[in-house]
């Protein structure tokens, strides 16, 4: 542990210097004018980055090379490390938090019928209704609503909650690719509103945890995209509180050994049946 700690402290030291970020910055600027030719010299490097000294500017290169950039026919581009931490900076990840408005949108509450609110703040968009029931919690880095209006951030937080979902269904960790486990568990609630069972998944390298409705473990089933698709339903194009089985999910358990769980899903009187296990995986499935 102590020497994986050691590496990330040198990883973060490295970058911990303006000449160096400069320098992969201005390797990114090279890629996005000449894609197929993004390698940079050390001299035309050097110039970018505005650096005279070529021996100073050799040694912070020498901090990132082979970690975030690697050097081949004598041109520097960026490594897969380079290109995740360019990524957050261009992102905004590392940038003070944004703060808009709260937005209404052309969408109401399914649970109470009041007009949909999206709020976005400290990296974080909520859409919820007037009175206060959440319809989508999740975290955005500021540049991807600093240069989009409040329908755009939505639309890309549910196409990213989409691929999330895609991921942790699969048991990858959306944050750091580690080892997902999932698990269909209990909810204790006074509120009839609210589902018996959740989604629940956790990360067991990071500790990155996410919670919902049971009925989001089949959202990427086959069986339900495809039943969805002969109802004229396209599963990424929708806001995942207005697909069916969500807002109303109706979970319950049928079996203790193994552990089952039934969930359904309706569109024009047509009825899919979703079994799924303990783990959240769907083991079967049924048209009623």
């Amino acid at each position: 542990m102590a020497e994986d700690t050691d590496r990330v402290s040198d990883a973060f030291a490295a970058l911990g210097d303006d000449t160096r970020v400069a320098i992969l910055e201005a390797l990114v600027d090279a890629r996005r004018e000449t894609p197929d030719d993004p390698g940079l010299s050390f001299s035309g490097l050097r110039e970018r980055v505005g650096v005279e000294d070529s021996g100073r500017f050799n040694y912070h290169l020498g901090k990132l090379r082979g970690r975030f950039t690697t050097v081949e026919d004598g041109e520097y581009s960026l490594t897969e490390a380079g290109n995740e931490v360019v990524g957050g900076i261009l992102a905004g990840t590392y940038d003070d938090a944004l703060d808009l408005d709260p937005t209404p949108l052309d969408e109401a509450c399914p649970l109470c019928g009041a007009a949909a609110v999206a709020h976005f703040g400290d990296g974080q968009l909520r859409v919820e209704c007037e009175a206060d029931h959440p319809l989508l919690v999740t975290a955005l880095p500021p540049a991807a609503a600093s240069d989009r209006s409040t329908a755009e951030i939505v639309d890309f937080a549910v196409r990213k909650t989409y691929a999330q979902l895609d991921l942790v269904t699969a048991g990858i960790c959306s944050e750091c690719y580690g080892h997902v486990q999932s698990e269909i568990r209990p909810v204790e609630a006074d509120d009839d509103a609210i589902p018996s069972f959740a989604y629940h998944t956790e990360c067991t390298r990071c500790g990155y945890v996410t919670g919902s409705v049971a009925a989001v473990a089949a959202l990427r089933d086959a069986a339900f995209v495809a039943f969805c698709h002969e109802h004229g339903v396209t599963v990424g194009d929708r806001l995942p509180w207005t697909l069916p089985g969500i807002v109303d999910d109706d979970t319950t358990a049928v079996s203790e050994d193994p552990s089952r769980y039934e969930t359904s899903f309706e569109l024009d009187g047509d009825r899919l049946v979703v079994t799924l296990d303990d783990r959240g995986e769907v083991v079967d499935t049924a048209r009623e």
